[in-house]
């Protein structure tokens, strides 16, 4: 009960705050940051269009709608906030000490920089992309996910311009993958495009197409309307697919349009490399380019009126050149005249920097559903295509502008659901940056390493899976509402990440903090580094004092109890709430029973047998725990602010 009488005593704490309190006082030394050392320099500006013109644009809106906006947000809380946003990570605490001792006027531009250049910025990014084209639930056999993330990982660490990477997707050849029950596990390492030679040897019947892991993306959709719909919808903002069916009298796209726009597709010839049975293991595939489309689609009554439709783009632009009409849409659809294609992109990272696109879902950028600020919209992409579609140069925009340093509360006469951004939206950390957060400041990862866990990386990548599951953000949706749902509550409350990531066991962030110098003040602000990313106010830091006091002078337990497992749905749902959306989609309730893959709880006995050799701690250290583990359960933990 001491531990939920923690949760009670710091429900204060919990709220998500517009700032982060006082600088922190003179603290630890800084640690060795996970970041690159050395930034690259920015690249010029052209004078153009910069944060100021984003600022003037939205305070010229705020005026005319009456709004006062949120006041700045602190250093600390901006820090957080960047680092989550860029990353998909927080600070570690000597970072944020750091940053709060740095006087320099250019600190925010140069951590923005920092962060860029790191591998860190590369991971998340391959992380957001992958589950964007690939989405995680995809499991066909023709899928080598392996090949394709190297692809993807490759582009991202060169800095790839967008239409280069959007064009080798939308028209890429060649094989999957090399195979195999591990993709491109055990093969020599991808060259610096992310191509690989297929083993000329184990490629039956004269197969020897360069492996080239973008194809994956055309393989993961079962049919040629289903890669037309994704594609228009993700890299154009055009929801085309709904006219798929039959024509809507409100809106723009009509059926043949859907038919001419997919036929493109139909001159990719898809072909087996691996013909019979593979068992546990991709299943090589090939993509070609065809002069003529395949007669076999007239075979096909769906397919019958899409073959028989001229290969067309969405603004009547011909593409029908053959083998080269994909290449010939790909090049119409990245062009900087195309009227779609940089507002996609700018409109997506808008969203995703400040919790709210200009028009919603961010993949729906219809006449019908129309954007707020569409003046403003049209100036950020043009500026987007105009320095060649670099993506860290919207980056380097957004993360510099006044809007994304607001304060996340405060402000006066903001509307209903705060649709100019006068206050910084809250936003929920995502599975990966959850699981990064919580595994950050408990170093459970290093804990159970040193206690000699052998199977570490299953055990994280079983966690992983768990936390995509119950944790997945709907970015496609409108905001906000984050209730969260009860199976979501009980993995945190109760699951092995906090309940033994909490605990002060050898190798644990707890665990190091007690044992570092100083008295329990100093330590009260370490932990308030570790999950918030700074340093408590003066009445936090005293009732936190004052906790552990209390803490210190009750008896101690008979037994610690064992963390309480999550329910967990049937079939791989998670029991009383399936997925919470960023924007407040309501997950669909999960069947009850056992065996489910959903609850973000894993069989961790290893862990369990640790913190039994760890045996009872002292009254003193009990209330550090529960302190620690009220912190990384309250709101201002688990929100990107």
């Amino acid at each position: 009960m001491l531990a939920m009488k923690a949760l009670l005593l710091f429900a204060s704490l919990a709220a998500v705050s517009a700032c982060g309190g006082p600088p922190a006082p003179p603290g630890p030394p800084p640690v060795p940051s996970q970041v690159a050392a050395k930034p690259a320099a920015p690249p010029p500006a052209d004078g153009t269009f910069s944060p100021r013109s984003v600022d003037e644009a939205l305070r010229a809106a705020w005026t005319a709608a009456g709004i006062v906006p949120a006041k700045p947000a602190d250093d600390a809380t901006w820090l957080r906030r960047v680092y989550f946003d860029v990353v998909g990570a927080p600070p570690a605490p000597g970072e944020v000490v750091a940053f709060l001792a740095d006087r320099s006027a250019d600190k925010r531009a140069r951590k923005v920089e920092e962060l860029l250049a790191s591998p860190a910025y590369v991971a998340h990014w391959t992380n957001y992309w992958e589950e964007v084209l690939l989405g995680h639930e995809a499991r066909d056999q023709r899928l080598d996910r392996a090949a394709f993330r190297a692809w993807l990982h490759a582009r991202i660490a060169a800095n790839s311009p967008w239409d280069v990477v959007v064009s080798e997707l939308v028209s890429a050849t060649g094989q999957n993958g090399d195979g195999g029950p591990r993709g491109l596990l055990g093969m020599d390492a991808p060259t610096s495009d992310g191509m690989m030679p297929a083993s000329a040897a184990s490629a039956p019947d004269g197969a020897g197409d360069a492996v080239n892991g973008a194809v994956n993306y055309s393989l993961r959709f079962a049919t040629p309307q289903d890669l037309a719909g994704a594609a228009s919808r993700t890299f154009l903002g055009v929801q085309i697919q709904c006219a798929q069916c039959h024509d809507h009298k409100t809106e723009k796209w009509k059926q043949d349009d859907f038919r001419r726009f997919t036929a493109t597709f139909l001159h990719a010839e898809v072909q087996q490399v691996d013909k019979g049975p593979v068992k546990g293991a991709v299943r090589r595939m090939t993509v070609r380019d065809v002069a003529r489309i395949p007669g076999r689609y007239s075979k096909n009554e769906e397919l019958v009126p899409i073959a028989a439709a001229t290969p067309t783009a969405l603004d009547g632009t011909a593409v029908d050149r053959g083998k080269d009409s994909r290449k010939t849409l790909a090049a119409w659809m990245t062009s900087p005249q195309n009227p779609w294609f940089a507002k996609a992109y700018a409109n997506r990272m808008w969203a995703h920097f400040l919790g709210r696109g200009f028009a919603n879902p961010v993949d729906d950028l219809r006449d019908s559903n129309p954007a707020t600020q569409p003046e403003l919209l049209g100036r950020v992409a043009k500026d987007f295509a105009a320095r060649k579609f670099d993506p860290k140069s919207l980056i380097r925009l957004l993360c510099a502008t006044e809007v994304y340093g607001l304060a996340s509360s405060g402000g006066e006469n903001l509307g209903e659901g705060n649709v100019l951004w006068a206050k910084f939206r809250l936003v929920p950390l995502g599975p990966e940056e959850l699981l990064n957060h919580l595994l950050a400041a408990t170093r459970l990862e290093q804990a159970a390493e040193s206690a000699g866990l052998r199977n570490l990386p299953a055990i994280k990548a079983q966690v992983s899976r768990s936390y995509t599951f119950l944790f997945d953000i709907d970015e496609e949706s409108d905001a906000p509402r984050f209730e969260g749902n009860v199976a979501q509550a009980l993995s945190l409350l109760n699951g092995h990440v906090t309940g033994f990531g909490t605990r002060a066991l050898p190798g644990t962030g707890l665990a190091e903090v007690l044992a570092a110098p100083g008295d329990d003040g100093s330590k009260v602000d370490a932990l308030y580094l570790r999950t918030l990313s700074r340093t408590p106010t003066a009445a936090e830091r005293e009732r936190a004092l004052a906790f552990v006091r209390e803490g210190a002078t009750r008896p101690a337990p008979s037994a610690a109890p064992a963390p309480v497992e999550p329910p967990r749905g049937e079939g791989g749902k998670a029991g009383a709430g399936g997925k919470a959306g960023k924007a407040g989609k309501a997950g669909k309730a999960g069947k009850a029973g056992k065996g489910g893959k959903g609850g973000a709880n894993v069989d961790l006995p290893q862990l369990q047998r640790l913190a039994a050799r760890a045996g009872a701690t002292d009254p003193r250290t009990r209330a550090f725990e529960d302190l620690f583990w009220a912190l990384l359960n309250s709101s201002e933990s688990l929100f990107n602010h």
